[in-house]
């Protein structure tokens, strides 16, 4: 639905709405060299420090899973017309996100509303899933974005 190849504004998307983008290939060397700057906890940097843990290897940062998502994201058909996110809410990382996961990014329209200061936009509830390879959801959080209207 959000790949149609023209720009997609706040009035082509309806609840209800879903797509799906992906999928992307988590690299090992990708993952530490992001957690080695921006997260260098002992589970994201050493297998046997994560296996100490109780986790089958060395795991990405929650931060380094949000940027998958958001690279994924970029791809749609909407992005000319995104203003900013609002917020974030009920985000909830389920499962660890390892090197050689394939992770996909399915989204849904929740909820949808014309600015009502703001005659030029409107605002979009997203419910957005990660999911690997096996189906597992590993991140899930609702997102509320502003949208431009079509000009």
């Amino acid at each position: 639905m959000f790949d149609q190849g023209s720009d997609i504004y706040f009035d082509d998307i309806k609840v209800g709405d879903e797509g799906t983008f992906g999928p992307y290939h988590v690299g090992k060397e990708e993952l530490l060299a992001f957690n080695r700057r921006w997260d260098p906890l002992p589970i994201h940097l050493s297998d046997e420090e994560a296996r100490k843990r109780g986790f089958k290897g060395l795991t990405a940062s929650g931060q380094y899973t949000l940027c998958i998502k958001q690279l994924m994201l970029n791809q749609a058909d909407w992005t000319p017309a995104v203003i900013g996110a609002l917020g974030f809410d009920e985000m909830k990382f389920l499962e660890p996100v390892y090197p050689g996961d394939d992770i996909r990014l399915h989204v849904k329209c929740l909820k949808s509303r014309a600015s009502k200061s703001k005659p030029d936009r409107g605002i979009i509830t997203w419910m957005f899933k990660l999911l690997n390879q096996n189906d597992d959801v590993v991140l899930h959080y609702k997102d509320t974005v502003m949208f431009g209207r079509k000009p």
